[in-house]
Parts: C-alpha cells; structure tokens; sequence
C-alpha cells in the first residue's frame, strides 16, 4: 500500500521529488503510485476538474452564493436552492439523451443550470442552447392545453463556465436573452443564458467584490497556497464554506484519489488539446486541426479511463461522468 501522506509531502516540492526519482530510478513508485506523470496539486482543490467542480458546488449554501454573485442584479437574491437529477433521458429513439453537470431549482422555482467547459467547443452556443431547450421541455407537461394555461413557465438560467473561452465572447460575462430585435428588450423573460469566460478575468485588487471573488477562484483556486486577508473580509458564508471544503489536506483517502484522478483527466485533456491545435496548424487546414485535437483529446482520454478503473470505478459510473453511453465507453476501449 502507498502512504499517501509521504506521497502529499512530496507533492508539496514536486521539483525534490523529481529529482529523486531521477537520481534514485525509483520508478517502482511512480508506477505504484498509478501515474509516472506527475500531477500538479495544491493545497486548494481546482473547481475546474469534474471532482472539483461537484465537491464544491453540491453545498446548497455553497451554490446559493455563487449564483447570487453571478445573478446579482438581474435575479431576486436566492435564499434557498434544491439540486435535481441531472440526468434527462432522450424522449424517443432517434433523440439523444442529455447528462447535466449541476442542475437546482430556487425557492421560486426557477431552474438554473450550472456548466463547467473545460475545452473549447466551436458550437457551445448551439449545445447551450439546446440543454436549456431541454429543460424548458420539462416544464411542459404532456397533453397540456395551451389555452388552460393558469402561468407561464418558471424561468430557465443557464450559467456557462469557460476555461478556454468562446469565439466571439470579448467580456468576462456575456449575458444572453430573447429580445426585441428593433427595440432590444426583453421580449420573452422565461430563459437566460451567462457565459463567463476564465481567459478574460483579471483580479482587481482594488475593486474585490464577491462576484470577482468566484470567477478568481474558478480560474486560479487550484493554483493559490494561500487565501489573501482581503478575501475572508469580503467573504459572505457561501465563500468562507467553499475556503475550507476547498483543502485538499481535508479529503479522505479515497476522495483524494478520486481527485487526482480527475486532475489528471484535465490536465490531460488540456495537454491533448494543446497538442491536437500544434497538429493542426502544421497542416495550415481547420480540419486538420479539427482532427488533431480530436485525435490527442481521444489518446489522453483512453489514459485517463483506464486509470479510473484501476482506481475502483465502474464502467457506467465512468460513462456517467462523460456524459456517454456504455457501449460508446466500451468501443473506446477497443
């Protein structure tokens, strides 16, 4: 068995432990240790990985400040959120099913989607689009009669995080509705969609606010040793819960490994992508840059899939997670 709190200490100066491993060939632990890539861990957990992001954010209290941060303004303050299956199955044969990330209904009974987008997807407005067109059809039962309708639907909020930002997005937050087209108001106020873009936030030291505060910490938490006076000033209750279930010296045996697990996935998955746009600029084509992300993203993935296993998941636990079928898994793994 590994000591993992040798393996912590270790993580804390990654350069000593390299040079241990090279000087020493102690490869037996790099290899027991599940990854010979080292992967680089904090004292804060990074809300952009999948274990991160739902850890964090399936405190209620947690949730509630994060959404009113981003909200603040547009919405009512939230005084209350309940989490809802994520889970949509597809309604007929030829419809595809939809896996959200984190998914909550307000005290008024307003939906709001929450979507951590790690790479760049070239048509992510049509996919936003399509996960709130998905949960609008929720609200509507079946065999309504539209002329017995007693109210409209409650609203649907889609908030969209972007590590990798979006074509077309020149502002942190992008905030997105059905409008009027001649006059530019609203003209249906049933759904909204926010789309924060990671790459354009920079911290202000002198305009720190609770809104400023969450985009920093979705951007650079994972990679902070120490949390600034300023910030616990400013925190509400939601921040300073978030600050402490955020150590990574607090999670389990088990959780820990579950997360190195999902650090390595995204790490991965920012390496293949990087790899895959080099590819794709040596052949001067968008296709060929197409396929050689695709292709690099595949290669890390399949890594990154096979360690889960050996780490105890099962395949549909595994599948769950990538928003993919079994049998899609499984063809990976051919």
């Amino acid at each position: 068995m590994i000591n993992y709190d040798v393996v912590r200490a270790f993580e804390k100066n990654n350069c000593i432990f390299v040079k241990i491993i090279v000087l020493f060939g102690l490869y037996g632990l790099t290899k027991q240790y599940k990854f010979q890539k080292i992967v680089t861990m904090g004292k804060y957990i990074d809300l952009r990985c999948d274990f991160g992001f739902k850890y964090c954010m399936s405190d209620p209290i947690i949730m509630r400040s994060f959404l009113n941060a981003i909200l603040d303004g547009d919405e009512d303050t939230i005084t209350s959120v309940q989490f809802e299956n994520v889970e949509e199955p597809r309604s007929a044969k030829n419809r595809r099913g939809v896996i959200f990330d984190m998914l909550c209904t307000t005290e008024k009974g307003d939906t709001i989607l929450v979507e951590m987008q790690n790479s760049y997807q070239k048509f992510f407005k049509t996919r936003a689009n399509y996960y709130i067109y998905n949960l609008m059809h929720r609200k509507i039962e079946r065999g309504l009669v539209w002329k017995d309708m007693k109210q409209d639907i409650s609203k649907i909020i889609g908030i969209f995080i972007l590590a990798d930002g979006l074509a077309g997005l020149d502002k942190v937050i992008t905030r997105t509705a059905e409008c009027d087209l001649d006059t530019e108001e609203i003209f249906w106020d049933r759904h909204r969609k926010y789309f924060i873009s990671l790459p354009k936030f920079k911290l202000d030291v002198n305009d720190i606010t609770t809104k400023s505060i969450w985009i920093n910490s979705f951007k650079n938490l994972g990679r902070m040793d120490r949390i600034d006076k300023s910030v616990y000033d400013r925190a509400d209750e939601g921040l300073l819960r978030l600050l402490e279930k955020a150590k990574v010296a607090a999670l389990s045996d088990e959780e820990y490994l579950r997360y190195e697990a999902s650090m390595k996935y995204l790490e991965d998955e920012i390496d293949m992508e990087a790899r895959g746009f080099e590819l794709g600029m040596e052949k001067g084509m968008e296709k060929g840059m197409e396929k050689g992300m695709e292709k690099g993203k595949k290669e890390g993935m399949v890594s990154t899939i096979k360690i889960l296993i050996e780490s105890g998941l099962s395949i549909s636990e595994i599948a769950k997670r990538l928003k993919i079928s079994d049998d899609e898994l499984n063809d990976m793994l051919a």
